[in-house]
């Protein structure tokens, strides 16, 4: 698995925490970006991989891997869409942001 990482962020202003976790994919291994995505909201959430909704329900799986994997340079520089509900953010560059707000 790529390395990942979780922040929360406060705006004192208003009651919303938003938490975001973050995780890397790479090109020519098993750690896909449909992987990346997986994984980062299975840590985000707290449930195991099995325990979450299919991907394939919000997203085509095999097109999102081939957007950034099957060309020496990505087809796009991002793709964003909501899943289990978190707002994820796939990037070319190989890096996965999942997140949510939620009330103070």
């Amino acid at each position: 698995m790529g390395k990942m990482g979780t922040q929360i962020n406060t705006d004192e202003s208003s009651a919303e925490i938003t938490l975001s976790t973050t995780a890397k994919w790479e090109q020519d291994t098993e750690n896909t970006p449909v992987y990346a995505v997986v994984s980062a909201v299975s840590e985000a959430s707290g449930l195991d991989i099995v325990e979450l909704p299919p991907l394939y329900e919000v997203i085509n799986p095999d097109a999102l891997n081939a957007l950034f994997t099957s060309r020496a340079e990505p087809a796009v520089r991002k793709v964003s869409f909501e899943y289990a509900g978190y707002d994820i953010v796939v990037r070319g560059t190989g890096a996965v942001e999942v997140r949510t707000t939620v009330n103070a």
